[in-house]
């Protein structure tokens, strides 16, 4: 049996009969930290590992085995180096969308204040620092969605790509806000950006909580920030202070796309240990 797609199949196992890594320790004596290791890919179990944990989960081992054959004849066809090199990409991505943001939000905090009157040269540097923003979004997105293929997390892939669709609608509101009169003309725009916002960060943010078996503790914390931040956004007053969760949240999610890179790599080269 290879890793990490039998770690894969079992936490799939695990979930399809409705029982925590707890309650799956409880039946098969298996200490807590062995059952998160292989569930991770972090290795390759022995035998007697593996069917005494099936017996727990009520599954026949040769059934088992003829399966997860099947499944890595299908996948054979397909390199995982793609997905690999998706998610390093992302990582350095999710790097630049951060800086991108924090110098853009820094400027609409001036603009909201005292207005932005910035001339060609300031307009430039914005357009170009948005246009940025947008572009690195994406690819940072695109990781998670690799994230979604691997994991089976449809909950994952459609927030990801409903983020990336609205990230570019306030990309072009945005730009287009340079030429607004005054910040009252935008500002029912803006908000609705917000609520909309708001409420794909709470749904990504769970999505991101569906992947902690998998992800560990990272991706539990970055789904609580992630759920913190689209509350503040759809209040639409705590907007600014969204500001502040974002940078942590980043920083997590980049860590989260940076462990998934590593737990392909090992699809590859896999890791050897005994239990």
């Amino acid at each position: 049996m290879q890793q990490p797609e039998l770690g894969r199949q079992l936490t799939a196992l695990r979930k399809e009969k409705n029982m925590t890594q707890e309650e799956l320790v409880g039946k098969s004596h298996v200490s807590v930290r062995t059952i998160q290791r292989i569930e991770a890919g972090e290795v390759l179990p022995r035998t007697i590992t593996v069917k005494i944990l099936l017996e727990a989960l009520g599954e026949n081992y040769e059934s088992f085995l003829t399966r997860q054959n099947q499944v890595m004849e299908t996948q054979k066809s397909t390199s995982p180096s793609t997905n690999r090199n998706t998610l390093l990409i992302a990582v350095l991505a999710g790097a630049v969308y951060l800086v991108a943001e924090i110098i853009l939000g820094t400027m609409d905090i001036a603009w909201f204040a005292d207005g932005r009157d910035w001339g060609f040269r300031m307009n430039a540097i914005y357009i170009s620092l948005t246009t940025v923003m947008v572009i690195s979004f994406a690819l940072f997105a695109r990781g998670f969605i690799v994230l979604s293929e691997v994991f089976e997390n449809s909950l994952l892939k459609v927030s990801a790509y409903l983020l990336m669709a609205v990230t570019f609608c306030k990309g072009i509101l945005d730009v287009s806000s340079l030429s607004a009169a005054n910040v009252e003309s935008v500002w029912i725009p803006y908000t609705v950006i917000a609520i909309v916002m708001g409420a794909l960060g709470i749904v990504f943010g769970a999505s991101l909580l569906r992947l902690q078996d998998s992800m560990g503790e990272l991706s539990r914390i970055a789904g609580i920030l992630e759920i913190t931040m689209g509350c503040l956004l759809i209040t639409v007053v705590l907007f600014f202070i969204s500001y502040i969760v974002l940078i942590p949240a980043v920083v997590i999610e980049i860590l989260v796309l940076y462990r998934g890179y590593e737990y392909l790599s090992r699809s590859e080269s896999v890791q050897v240990g005994e239990v």
